[in-house]
């Protein structure tokens, strides 16, 4: 009797250890996926502003919408689109960064690193009003929330 009563504890135990190991695990495993989405949002960054580096147009027409010195009507169909699409990049990006806080794998001080300035302008808000059907409502109301700094 008193060998089953050890050998029940050292089964216990080993389950207690098991359980630790397993939840050691688990941190470390969410630890690495938290730091794979911020290298990912990082490189979002970078290849978003890798278009305006290597498009002299691109970079001029972002460096108006900055300083709100240009107008939809101020550019020709093809530089609007262009910008439009890049704009929509931009949007997607957020998106993005919304999405991988919603699910838990990034904090809130993500959207710090946004570049929210740029989507302030009034260009930019021209085109979200015309593309904003193109996301999730739930998105939307949060995007203009966070645009608008309420």
């Amino acid at each position: 009797m008193k060998n089953r009563q050890i050998f029940e504890i050292i089964g216990l135990l080993s389950v207690i250890g098991s359980l630790i190991f397993v939840g050691i695990e688990i941190n470390q495993n969410t630890a690495a996926i938290r730091g794979a989405t911020q290298q990912e949002v990082s490189y979002q960054i970078s290849e978003y502003y890798k278009i305006a580096i290597e498009n002299e147009r691109m970079a001029y027409i972002s460096y108006q919408a900055m300083n709100n010195d240009i107008s939809k009507n101020d550019l020709d169909i093809a530089d609007y689109q262009r910008f439009m699409f890049f704009a929509m990049i931009g949007f997607r990006r957020v998106e993005n960064v919304y999405l991988q806080y919603k699910n838990g794998f990034l904090d809130e001080d993500a959207f710090d690193r946004i570049g929210m300035a740029f989507y302030q302008t009034p260009l930019v808000r021209e085109i979200w009003d015309e593309r904003r059907k193109a996301f999730d409502p739930e998105f939307a109301v949060f995007f203009e929330k966070l645009r608008d700094n309420e």
